[in-house]
């Protein structure tokens, strides 16, 4: 981050002070046990904690300001030193302002990318292809929503020269405000699910909150949508902005000739606008194939060429919980993608397990899928159904873990090859004799359900 005054952060944030603060803010954490001096803390409200019973700490710690809501002036104790405080309305819309006043001082351009599946994977090939001809800023982790998005976009400096960043949601408007800091000018669109429906009630109105990505784009800006995405599709001739679709049948930029070859990665071809080429990705999964159409498309239209896009993709490393291969000790292969689950992800993590484990043994641990409302039963049914073709033995933990058994026996008689529980402690004591005959075994379920714990016992981590 390059130095802010103060006197800019009380501006931007459309704060006030019960005096003069003067100095700079060196960066902005939201965290006081690891904030560094010079930096600005912004305390920040949960469930179970409240950022503001932690200001004073870190002053101590060397903070150059922290800000406080005005309403609660009242934790700030006598030994609050009220000369470094920044009173605001509401501090997590004051990070987001202070967030797009700094964009502002880059005149760089921004790639947002955003979907109900595949967006981390495409974030990070767009970056890679980027990067073997630009300075690339880009979101790590799954610093994607009202808090994180800001904090990468403080990681600016002056070296970048261009930004890709994602952009998650758990509701309408959450994007609009992400997209109204980030003035994207290049948005993706990886493809319209059933992620959150619980709170937005159908696809439609998925595909509604997904579009707000589209909101801040001129006519020059460039938009890349998913053409098999019917809710995308449809929109084709309202879009403000000029458009790439990519697709499997249809769209700009069509994938066809897919080659998986397990975990070593997927070949593919491109027909279209570009031409006809051939790519390899290291990734595993035969969907990966549309998400390198998203990204090799905004590489071609940002001027890179087809040997600069084929780099980026080598360099390519799948992320932590996300489709890594890994050994259990007894020298099964483990896919742990753990991270988080909806329908469409588990069905493409199903597909990797039996394309890698052809002629093999193969299981499948499969836990709850969170935020599906009315739908839950249906699609975690669903799952099950499709698993009793991909896998030789079904795990199914969790509260629905009935309904994806259910499925799964709609297709297979056998019930020696389906296990079923309510917790994953539950399933971790017996999964090393359930799986010890097994030759690679897929591990996958929303994060809450913390299915990382199984991983750890196949691999002898835990006990």
């Amino acid at each position: 981050m390059i130095p802010l005054k103060i006197e800019e952060v009380i501006k931007a944030t459309s704060g006030f002070t019960d005096g003069v603060i003067e100095g700079v803010i060196k960066g902005v954490s939201t965290d006081s046990r690891n904030i560094k001096g010079g930096e600005l803390f912004v305390p920040l409200a949960g469930e179970n904690f409240d950022g503001h019973d932690f200001i004073k700490d870190a002053l101590e710690k060397g903070a150059a300001a922290a800000l406080c809501e005005m309403r609660k002036k009242g934790k700030l104790g006598p030994c609050n030193d009220r000369s470094l405080i920044i009173f605001v309305d509401n501090t997590q819309k004051a990070l987001l302002m202070l967030a797009g006043y700094y964009r502002n001082l880059f005149n760089i351009p921004f790639v947002a990318v955003t979907g109900s599946v595949g967006k981390t994977t495409t974030k990070n090939m767009i970056a890679e292809v980027l990067k073997t001809r630009f300075e690339v800023l880009k979101t790590e982790g799954n610093f994607n929503n009202e808090i994180g998005l800001p904090l990468t976009l403080f990681g600016l400096d002056k070296r970048h020269q261009i930004g890709v960043v994602e952009m998650g949601m758990s509701g309408l408007g959450e994007i609009r405000r992400l997209s109204a800091v980030v003035k994207p000018n290049v948005s993706v669109i990886t493809n319209i699910g059933v992620a959150h429906i619980e709170k937005l009630g159908s696809k439609q109105n998925i595909a509604r909150a997904k579009m707000e990505i589209l909101e801040p784009l001129k006519r020059d800006d460039l938009a890349v949508l998913n053409a098999d995405s019917p809710e995308l599709w449809e929109k084709r001739d309202d879009i403000v902005p000029r458009t790439v679709y990519f697709g499997l049948e249809r769209g700009d930029v069509r994938v066809g000739n897919i080659e998986s070859f397990g975990n070593n990665g997927i070949k593919f071809h491109i027909y279209g606008k570009y031409g006809d080429m051939r790519f390899e990705v290291p990734l595993p999964g035969s969907h990966n194939a549309k998400n390198a159409a998203a990204a090799l498309a905004v590489g071609f239209e940002l001027g890179l060429s087809e040997k600069q896009i084929q780099e980026g993709f080598s360099n390519l490393k799948a992320a932590k919980m996300r489709m890594e291969f890994k050994k259990s000790k007894t020298g099964a292969v483990i896919i742990d993608d753990t991270y988080n689950a909806n329908p469409d992800s588990m069905k493409a993590a199903l597909d990797i397990l039996a394309e890698s484990g052809r002629g093999k043994k193969k299981a499948a641990v499969l836990g709850d899928m969170r935020e599906l409302g009315d739908y839950s039963k249906t699609a975690h049914r669903e799952v099950g159904r499709y698993a009793a073709d991909k896998t030789d033995i079904l795990v199914a933990i969790g509260e629905f873990s009935g309904d994806m058994a259910e499925g799964f026996c709609e297709k297979r008689s056998d019930t020696n090859s389906l296990f079923k529980y309510n917790a994953t402690s539950s399933a971790a004591k017996d999964i090393k004799k359930i799986v010890e005959d097994c030759d690679i075994i897929l591990i996958k379920a929303s994060r809450a359900m913390k299915l990382e714990e199984i991983t750890m016992v196949l691999m002898g981590v835990l006990d």
